[in-house]
C-alpha cells in the first residue's frame, strides 16, 4: 500500500471513530476520470441514512486533503447483512453466527467452508460444520456472515 493511501486510511479511520463509528473497509474502484471510494461503516446501534450522510460529509473534508476533489466519487454504506469479517474483534463479535470462509489455499483438501463460528483463539478461527476446523486468520481470503432469515 503506498504511503499516501496509508495516510489517507489512517486519517479517515481517526475521523470516523471520532464521530462514534467504526470503519470496516474501504473499497476502491477505477472510474474513467478517477476513482470511486466506498466506505463501509458500522455502529453498535446499526447504520441509517443519516449516519451515512454525516460520515460522508466528514470524510469528504479529509479526502479532499489527499485527492483532487474532482477525481473521486464517495459512497458510504453499512456493511450489510452479509458483512465481511476481517479483524479479530469482528470474529469475537459474531461468535454463534453462521459464516462462509474462502481460503487462499486448501486446508484439508478444501478452500470453502460454511458453518458455525464457535470461537476465536489467538489467530485461529474455530468453525464447526460436520466437524471442527481451526482456521488460521492469515489463510482467509474472505469471510462473510451468512444472513439467517426466520
Amino acid at each position: 500500500m503506498d504511503e499516501v493511501r496509508k495516510n489517507l486510511e489512517e486519517t479517515l479511520r481517526e475521523q470516523i471513530e471520532k464521530k462514534g463509528y467504526e470503519l470496516i473497509e474501504i473499497e476502491q474502484h477505477s472510474l474513467r476520470k478517477g476513482i470511486k471510494m466506498v466506505l463501509f461503516i458500522d455502529h453498535e446501534n446499526g447504520i441509517g441514512i443519516d449516519d451515512c450522510i454525516s460520515v460522508s460529509k466528514a470524510s469528504e473534508v479529509v479526502i479532499d486533503e489527499f485527492i483532487d476533489p474532482e477525481s473521486y466519487e464517495l459512497e458510504v454504506s453499512s456493511p450489510g447483512l452479509d458483512r465481511k469479517l476481517v479483524k479479530k474483534e469482528d470474529f469475537d463479535r459474531f461468535i454463534g453466527k453462521t459464516i462462509k470462509i474462502k481460503l487462499k489455499e486448501k486446508l484439508n483438501d478444501r478452500k470453502n467452508f460454511k458453518g458455525l463460528l464457535t470461537d476465536r483463539r489467538g489467530d485461529l478461527v474455530i468453525l464447526e460444520d460436520d466437524q471442527v476446523f481451526e482456521i488460521p486468520m492469515d489463510s482467509i481470503d474472505i469471510c462473510r456472515i451468512v444472513p439467517q432469515f426466520n
